[in-house]
């Protein structure tokens, strides 16, 4: 009789462990499916998430006992959005830079904000304090709700360049700032170190300012920063590493040098001209043209705007649409990019940009592939872009059919993140 309680304790610890490994499952049941941009939408479909993957897409079926359920058949479903050129929200554009942990205390929420808003991955382009490279890991790890970061930590730029938001008189000594790596280098071999420190405290893609832009307070987007010896460096460099690199660059020379140093992806790209964008298709060299904040710029419809980004983004703008266009009629491919900060309670981010981008002659098809499939190839974000098996099971429900109305894709219903329900429909909550 001594032996029945060991027996039970056993059996307990059993069943403990088959409670454990007991798979989590996740069943959504979607009016409109649309698994990639590419392909026709199918209707009254159930996708099936376990441990995070989808298993299985098809009819709708009986759900399997244990499983959650998610019903999103009043909804478009489609493959969560990717960012590929964000930054994090500090405060507002107005103020100056603010300690790190304020900094990451803000930025914080607005990377929940981003995935509330229905974006799952971000590429994030250029910051303080190595920031995104610690909120990417707090996300992974599941100490804050957020998207996938692929963290870029310091964009590279030179003293006085477009990185450089620091209006200090000359009498302050400020050597301990402008080191490789805060991202700030004066030679190639500068350009080397930058990129070996940015890789070695986190940096997943590697950005440089090869030209002045519009938000920086001492430059103009016509001025040529980093120079093409720099940039052969700093993408040979990177690319020893696996590290693909984006280069800021707002006139025709900056962009013709990075091409030819081997970038990745033009960011801007401003003033393209036939022979970049031959170069860029013959070459896959992508483009993400941050159409929004140039337009709302000449709308005048964003309050978040200081004079000077108003006034180089004016000046800008003929020729950033007239680029966009070229592009587009040249077949460049395109990835998505909102070039914005996530403010949290702002209405902008990615949707904005993909309706900016229709706006200037892409189809509602062509905005959705350059924030799903194009992205995800280009960030390396290679789990997302599509909804298929094997693939993570992440997915956004919409209220109407972007494939109609690119402004669909602002009524963001439900989010889903790897299997785990972020946000539901209202009349379910």
């Amino acid at each position: 009789m001594k032996r029945l309680p060991l027996l039970v304790c056993a059996l307990l610890v059993g069943l403990r462990a088959i409670a454990v490994t007991a798979p989590r499952v996740l069943v959504v049941q979607c009016g409109t499916l649309i698994t990639d941009p590419a392909a026709a939408p199918v209707r009254n479909s159930a996708i099936v998430i376990t441990d995070g993957r989808i298993t299985s897409i098809g009819d709708r079926a009986a759900v399997p006992a244990g499983a959650e359920q998610l019903d999103l058949s009043g909804y478009t479903v489609i493959p969560g959005l990717i960012d590929a050129h964000t930054h994090l929200w500090t405060g507002p554009l107005t103020s100056q830079m603010v300690a790190d942990p304020l900094a990451t205390l803000r930025a914080s929420r607005a990377v929940a904000f981003a995935l509330d808003s229905g974006v799952v991955g971000m590429r994030t382009v250029g910051g303080q304090g190595f920031i995104d490279v610690g909120l990417a890991a707090a996300i992974d790890e599941g100490t804050i709700p957020g998207p996938h970061i692929v963290p870029g930590a310091h964009a590279i730029s030179t003293p006085g360049g477009h990185g450089d938001f620091i209006p200090m008189p000359p009498g302050f000594s400020l050597s301990d700032y402008y080191t490789p790596l805060n991202g700030f280098i004066n030679s190639p071999a500068d350009a080397e170190k930058a990129v070996h420190l940015q890789i070695k405290y986190g940096a997943r893609v590697i950005k440089i300012l090869a030209s002045g832009g519009v938000a920086s307070p001492l430059d103009s987007p016509t001025a040529e920063q980093v120079s093409p010896e720099e940039m052969r460096v700093i993408v040979e460099q990177a690319h020893m590493s696996g590290l693909k690199v984006a280069a800021h660059a707002e006139n025709l020379k900056t962009i013709l040098d990075a091409l030819h140093a081997g970038v990745d992806s033009i960011e801007h790209g401003s003033e393209l001209s036939q022979d970049a964008v031959d170069f860029m298709k013959a070459h896959h060299v992508f483009l993400v043209p941050t159409l929004n904040v140039v337009d709302s710029i000449v709308q005048m419809n964003d309050a978040r705007f200081p004079e000077l980004m108003i006034r180089k983004g004016k000046a800008l703008a003929e020729k950033h649409f007239a680029s966009f266009r070229l592009a587009l009629a040249g077949g460049v491919t395109m990835a998505a990019g909102s070039d914005d900060f996530y403010q949290p309670d702002h209405p902008a981010g990615l949707p904005s940009e993909l309706v900016t981008d229709v706006k200037y002659g892409m189809t509602p098809k062509q905005a959705l592939v350059t924030a799903t499939t194009n992205a995800a190839a280009l960030v390396g974000l290679d789990a997302l872009g599509a909804i298929a098996v094997g693939k993570e099971g992440t997915l956004v429900a919409l209220d109407g059919d972007p494939l109609a109305d690119i402004t669909a894709v602002h009524r963001v219903r439900a989010v889903v993140k790897a299997g785990t329900v972020i946000r539901r429909p209202a009349r379910q909550s």
